[in-house]
């Protein structure tokens, strides 16, 4: 088990709600020492067996409401309005995940933004960057 684990998602087929698949794959590409990457289309309970035990985890997805990217800290905290369901999020998966182990001493949200949801595979210029922005701040991160 490494020390870093990305969990990029999205769907894919949606242009740039891709994004956080995208990072996802580009940092799998890398194969960077010390990092496990996992691309999804969304987040499931059984992703609480790869949190547990890691030092730190990083969530990576497309998010509508940010102009820019942004990077926040994430901690367990009451279900959101998903509940695990179609829509999960991190910190109800940390919540999921206390329950079986211990959570990540660091737990990241890194949000791209999205402005064209339609059916396609390329990205807007934003998110474009936002993507390599993303993938420049993980690898950063690993090398600490």
């Amino acid at each position: 088990m490494t020390d870093l684990l990305v969990i990029g998602y999205g769907n894919d087929l949606r242009s740039d709600d891709g994004a956080g698949r995208a990072v996802a794959d580009a940092l799998a590409e890398r194969n960077l020492l010390g990092v496990e990457v996992r691309s999804m289309s969304q987040l499931t309970p059984e992703l609480t067996l790869e949190i547990t035990g890691r030092a730190t985890v990083v969530f990576v997805d497309a998010d509508v409401d940010a102009t820019e990217i942004r990077v926040r800290q994430v901690a367990a905290g009451p279900p959101g309005d998903g509940v695990m369901t179609h829509h999960g999020d991190p910190a109800t998966l940390l919540t999921l995940t206390a329950t079986i182990g211990p959570v990540p001493d660091d737990a990241i949200v890194i949000s791209i933004p999205a402005t064209n949801l339609e059916m396609g595979f390329e990205f807007s210029p934003p998110t474009a960057h936002a993507v390599e922005q993303a993938i420049d701040f993980i690898i950063e991160l690993a090398q600490r």
